[in-house]
Formats: C-alpha cells, structure tokens, sequence
C-alpha cells in the first residue's frame, strides 16, 4: 500500500518524523513523502501557498491509496480558502483516505464534506505519541488504513459514562468531529461543519477549563448543536483549572503598597480561588449547555492526544447504547 506524507500545519520535528516513518515502513507501507515536509515559514511547514499546492498534488496522485498528515500544530486552516480555489479551477480529486487529527481536524471535515473523502481520526508519524501506541491501537490502526475489517475496536468492551440522565433510547448517527479548538474556529466561516442528525465527538489538549467554556458557548450560541443527536467526549490532555494569583494582603505601607503592585514577590500573592477538577468539571460544561438542547453527553472514549490514543473512523455510522457502549455500525442509521 502506497502512502503519501504531507505536511499541512506547523513545522515537522525532524527525530520524531524519522521515527514515525521507520515504524510505517517496517508495517510494509510504501511511503511517498513530499519535499514540503522538511520547509520551514514562520512557525508553518511552508507558506500556505506550498503547503496547500502539496497536499492538493498529492490529493490528485493515482499512485496513492491514503494521504496522511506528518503532524498537527496549527495553520490547516489557513490553507482551506487555497484548496477551495483548487478545487474550483482543477476539479475534485477520486476519492482516497485521509489521515491525521489535532489540527488537521479542518481537513477531516473539508475532504469528507467537499470530495466525499473517508477520514480517519488518527495518530501521525510526526508526534511521539505515534510510536508509543499499544499494540491494539496500532493494530486497529493498520486495520482502518488497509480497509481490512476490524472485530474490535481499540477501547474493547469499554463503556461510556453519561452526565445526568441517561438516554431512553439508543442513539445512532454519523459521527463527527475533532479537535475542539480547531472545530470551534470552522463555525461561522464558509467552512462551517454540518452536524444536523450526527453524533459530535471531540477532544482537546493544553487548553484551560474556562476556555474549553468559551468555546462550548460559542457553539452553542453559534447553533453548533442545532440538531445534533448526541456528544461524545475523549480525552482532554493536559487541560486544567488555571486559578488567577491576586494579592493576598494590603501593606499599610506605602512605597511596599506601590512595590507589591507593580511587582508582586511569590510570597505576596495567593490563588483567588481553589484549583477545579478538570475531570469532573469537563464532562459537566457539555452536560449544562446539552442539558438545555435536551441533547445527551457521553464521556470517557479514549481518543485523543492521550493519555488513550485510539483511532476513530468518521463521518460513518455509530450507536451510542443506553449502557454507554459506543460502537461502528455497518449500516448507516440516516438510509436504513
């Protein structure tokens, strides 16, 4: 099986991409990797013109049978107005499989609504984690690239949790989604996902609690659930509460006064507030807003930036089970 590499974000860790791709190649993978992988533009892997030009290219080669990101980051967005205006000049590429998550979660989304592509919510070889995948993640893995039939899927009998009630009724849907940043900054654009009928998964890394609320209220103001059927949530990697510090005294003192002011000593400050669990908090910020929409949250699928780091095939069918199962399903709910 011949694979193409691209590189449509940020700037790719030469060590790691090395690693990435030995592990490919020893799987028996045929690897094509663009030149654009080893540029360098800012904090980009190449200026958004080169970056778009080498993920179309490759889009277009009949020689091979999978695309897959080198590494997330930032900057897929940046180049979706370029691949729209390829793809209005030079036409829509046959259908392949693309692969990646983090960042590249834009792309998952534009190939599969634009060019009907299938997607694959994935680790890449660009990133550690690539290399430390369990044995049945990386089985899985191969599997969902080969097109081969997975019995089982990375989590196993592994179940769900529900925030507050649990649903009377089984949920079935396309499932879609991502990263939770990246999704939330495809709302309002010509880029804006279409999530009538699905099942929304998403994920996060590094980002505070109060900015994972921002972003949940935006999608929400912004009629990011409108018609959704269910949320399913993975992992949230290194997401934490931030309390801000603030002084924790007045000195009477007034050149102290100005001095701690100005340039406040660790001893003169203090949290304004107790550190919130992020474990217990995350889940609930969904269930508040999805509560209201009368729309079900379920948590705990190990998909993500870790610490679990299970691939997710989307935009195809899923049952969300009352028990909290979560599982593929081979026919699609929405023609059945």
């Amino acid at each position: 099986m011949r694979i193409g590499i691209v590189a449509p974000s940020s700037m790719v860790p030469p060590v790691e991409f090395q690693l990435g791709i030995e592990q490919l190649r020893q799987a028996g993978f045929e690897l094509q990797i663009h030149q654009q992988c080893h540029k360098s533009h800012l904090f980009f892997a190449g200026t958004d013109e080169a970056r778009a030009a080498a993920f179309f290219e490759y889009a277009h080669d009949p020689k091979l049978e999978a695309l897959w990101c080198a590494r997330g980051g930032y900057g897929a967005i940046r180049i979706l107005p370029l691949l729209e205006e390829l793809t209005r000049r030079k036409g829509i590429p046959p259908k392949n499989l693309l692969v990646g998550y983090s960042d590249a979660t834009a792309l998952l989304e534009f190939v599969s609504d634009r060019w009907g592509w299938s997607v694959l919510h994935a680790p890449m070889p660009g990133i550690r984690s690539f290399c430390t995948q369990t044995a049945l993640e990386w089985e899985t893995l191969m599997g969902f690239v080969r097109g081969t039939r997975v019995e089982k899927m990375p989590w196993g009998n592994k179940r769900l949790r529900f925030v507050g009630k649990k649903p009377k009724h089984a949920i079935e849907g396309l499932l879609a989604g991502g990263n939770l940043t990246v999704w939330t900054m495809l709302s309002g654009t010509p880029f804006a996902p279409r999530v009538n009928g699905k099942i929304l998964f998403f994920e996060d890394v590094t980002e505070g609690l109060y900015r994972l609320d921002r972003m949940i209220q935006q999608l929400a103001l912004s009629g990011g659930f409108d018609g959704v059927r269910a949320v399913v949530l993975g992992n949230f990697d290194g997401c934490t509460d931030y309390p801000p510090n603030v002084l924790a005294r007045k000195s009477a003192n007034p050149r102290e006064r100005e001095r701690m002011l100005l340039q406040p000593k660790p001893k003169d400050l203090h949290p304004l507030r107790k550190r919130l669990n992020a474990d217990r908090l995350i889940p609930q910020l969904f269930g508040e807003i999805c509560d209201k929409l009368g729309i079900p949250v379920a948590y705990g699928l190990p998909v993500g930036h870790g610490p679990g780091h299970a691939s997710l095939p989307l935009q195809v069918p899923y049952r969300l089970g009352t028990d909290g199962q979560f599982k593929r399903l081979k026919r699609n709910p929405l023609t059945s």
